[in-house]
């Protein structure tokens, strides 16, 4: 290729960004963003490794995050984020740790659902034994006003 083909191929990627970067602005096609209410009840279900003795303390933090689409993901600013914490006490290599989670968010379209994250910290009077993280489960998000319940079983 010579440096006339390499100007032209630049050129249109250019003018190719700047067309995608003007839909992307136009709201006047799209729907008005809508607010999705509810919450979520997450129970872990945690099974501790003999490691963890009974009447250790497992730390559960959720979150969650609405899908989003290729164009928000452009938009500069955070994406909305609720976070909540629970506690439980290990008993019989076992703990069920609760967290309620209420959320409200703008999206666009709340049928492409939500992403939920956690961290289970499981912790004993030596300090921190376990860790276990995961990222990006897809959730549906619940009719406005309401709770969905969702439980996970999380092996440390």
């Amino acid at each position: 290729m010579n440096r006339a083909q390499y100007s032209q191929i630049f050129l249109m990627l250019l003018v190719s960004v700047g067309v995608f970067a003007a839909h992307g602005g136009d709201t006047r096609g799209a729907a008005a963003p809508a607010t999705a209410k509810g919450a979520y009840a997450v129970t872990f279900h945690v099974l501790a490794p003999s490691t963890v003795p009974d009447g250790a303390t497992i730390v559960c933090n959720a979150k969650v995050t609405p899908h989003l689409s290729i164009l928000d993901r452009l938009n500069p600013g955070p994406a909305p984020a609720e976070s909540a914490q629970g506690t439980a006490r290990v008993v019989g290599s076992a703990a069920n740790c609760t967290v309620q989670l209420p959320f409200a968010f703008s999206d666009r379209d709340p049928r492409r659902g939500a992403a939920l994250s956690y961290r289970i910290d499981a912790f004993t009077s030596s300090g921190p034994a376990f860790l276990r993280t995961q990222q990006g489960i897809s959730i549906n998000v619940p009719k406005a006003g309401e709770t969905a319940n969702l439980n996970m079983n999380v092996s440390l």
